[in-house]
């Protein structure tokens, strides 16, 4: 059961060499355009020669051939995905892109397909506390609103379409 343990992808160091990566980052070429629809177009079994039991595990999510997988331990979870995802919208904003809800969501629900159940709690925290973030500074950082809101006409609650 050791040999299983130590040969295991969860134990080796990582590379020496390895930096950062532009990670859920659409290629320019790429079909849908769509971060949801590029992660679940990507979910399949594991290969074959990771011999353990997660292998039967249809959820894994298969990386393209040219990105290595790696496991971490953060002390902060929390700030490693509010920093992440900061990237991530600042990045979309120097490439001229557009920061709205449709991308806001997409990216959480990739963080959420990407990441164990266990780091929800961080995932949706740093998501809230960044979005909050985005709305304080309009300025600094153009969201535009959902194209719906909820508005209160006789203390009843409506759905308005807003464009």
């Amino acid at each position: 059961m050791n040999e299983i343990l130590i040969d295991s992808p969860r134990y080796i160091d990582p590379p020496l060499d390895l930096c950062g990566s532009h990670r859920f980052f659409m290629e320019r070429g790429s079909s849908s355009g769509s971060l949801v629809e590029e992660a679940r177009s990507s979910l399949t079994a594991t290969s074959e020669n990771m011999g353990s039991s997660s292998a039967n595990d249809p959820k894994q999510v298969r990386l393209p051939d040219d990105c290595i997988a790696v496991l971490t331990y953060s002390p902060s979870p929390y700030d490693d995905f509010r920093r992440s995802m900061q990237e991530m919208v600042e990045e979309k904003l120097q490439n001229n892109g557009k920061v709205d809800w449709d991308f806001m969501e997409e990216l959480l629900l990739c963080y959420l397909n990407l990441n164990e159940k266990t780091s929800h709690k961080f995932i949706l925290s740093a998501f809230v506390d960044l979005v909050v973030g985005l709305r304080k500074n309009p300025d600094k950082v153009p969201v535009r609103s959902r194209h719906s809101r909820i508005a209160r006409s006789g203390g009843r609650r409506k759905l308005e379409n807003v464009t």
